[in-house]
């Protein structure tokens, strides 16, 4: 659980707002990614195993939540942290943070990179289709929720679309079933939410404005 420094490279011109909006979604994209540490001491996962339960997901209160409340359960000091800061052409924000983390996010964002329209094609579809089956009012809290074989068939495929685009791995998919005992709804939810996190920062990747690195930078 060592911190290294890490660079995003910057290109190009940026506002302050685009520039809050980007690390907003890069600290919420790195949450999610620390979450899926296998080694994290067992007091710290049983908390995030809570977070990952404890919403209905049923509209934006669950999802900025659900980000918010994993951040901070990051301990502050592998929360990252601005080392330096260069703009220019190229630039840079230069961040102190768990390697393995960052390495998390990189891989992610630039699997997306790979197929940006796909990828928003397949969301864009799923979240049709949810609105369709009727499942984006539905409270997964609900210890007794029941779903029909079409509904479970539908969440299980679009997860696993979901899982594809991102890149994850198997070792990583197998963290996030446990983390929410199983329910199909709740996964695929919780990936397309992840998934409006990542998208921004892959279109900035592809544009040239921007580059997740996730590697140990050169320190001068």
């Amino acid at each position: 659980m060592q911190t290294e420094r890490v660079k995003l490279e910057l290109d190009g011109r940026w506002s302050l707002e685009e520039l809050a909006e980007t690390t907003k979604d890069y600290i919420q994209l790195y949450g999610f990614a620390y979450s899926l540490l296998p080694d994290l001491p067992s007091a710290r996962r049983d908390e995030i195993d809570h977070i990952y339960g404890k919403f209905p997901w049923r509209g934006g209160f669950s999802t900025v939540n659900f980000f918010s409340q994993l951040f901070h359960k990051i301990p502050p000091p592998l929360r990252p942290e601005v080392q330096r800061i260069q703009y220019a052409s190229p630039g840079f924000i230069e961040l102190q943070e768990i390697l393995l983390v960052a390495g998390t996010v990189a891989s992610i964002v630039k699997a997306v990179c790979v197929s940006v329209n796909t990828a928003h094609d397949t969301y864009r579809n799923i979240q049709k289709a949810s609105s369709e089956h009727k499942l984006t009012k539905i409270d997964i809290a609900n210890k007794d929720l029941e779903l029909t074989k079409r509904h479970l068939e539908f969440c299980e495929k679009s997860s696993k679309s979901l899982i594809n685009i991102f890149g994850i791995t198997e070792a990583q998919e197998r963290l996030i079933d446990q983390k929410v005992q199983g329910n199909p709804l709740m996964k695929m939810k919780i990936l397309l939410s992840v998934y409006r996190r990542v998208e921004p920062l892959a279109k900035k990747q592809v544009e040239g404005k921007l580059k997740v690195t996730g590697e140990q930078s050169d320190q001068i």
